[in-house]
């Protein structure tokens, strides 16, 4: 049985099996970006523990098509994900890489290993926008996306997202992503 530390791990599994079932048939090719550190040893020389050396940017990247395309990878134990799970760094990489030119930009989300969803950027910003008017006393006037309503609250609940980005599993992706981008984005050429 996983740790809940593990758990993260565990859904960035199902996403690399879906990666290489995306490179071997030459639909996508998307690699886990690591985070370079440098470890920490004790008296003896072994090593203890581990230090960052930089902020990572986003968890994935790559091109599907002709298409640049870098994503967030975040599981939830329930049905809600909290805004602030996305940090600063990388809600403004993935600001610069969707606004920045032609990339596709997303948080790829795990509710309970149940449900999965592809949350398109745009979407994210609709809620973090309505997030902080409500927060300043304001009405949050940020308009529905995709049948998307953000509501205001520092979080998203599962209910509250549109079926359009709910990822199919099954099929040889096992988890397959990519077919929401492409209803999403249309074609990737």
């Amino acid at each position: 049985m996983n740790g809940y530390g593990n758990r993260g791990m565990t859904f960035e599994s199902l996403i690399g099996y879906a990666n290489s079932r995306y490179k071997a048939d030459g639909t996508a090719i998307i690699e886990k970006q690591h985070t370079l550190c440098t470890p920490l040893r004790n008296g003896t020389g072994h090593i203890v523990s581990a230090k960052y050396e930089e902020k990572a940017t986003v968890d994935f990247m790559g091109r599907y098509g002709a298409r640049p395309l870098a994503f967030e990878a975040k599981h939830c134990s329930e049905d809600v994900i909290a805004l602030s799970r996305v940090e600063p760094h990388q809600y403004d990489f993935l600001h610069d890489w969707t606004y920045g030119g032609d990339g596709i930009g997303f948080i790829l989300v795990s509710f309970r290993f149940t449900d999965f969803y592809l949350i398109p950027y745009y979407g994210w910003v609709a809620a973090k926008a309505a997030h902080e008017q409500k927060s300043r006393g304001d009405k949050p006037k940020v308009p529905t996306v995709d049948g998307f309503t953000p509501t205001g609250k520092a979080s998203i609940r599962r209910d509250e997202l549109p079926e359009k980005w709910l990822i199919p599993s099954g099929g040889t992706a096992a988890l397959d992503y990519l077919a929401v981008a492409e209803k999403i984005w249309g074609g990737t050429t």
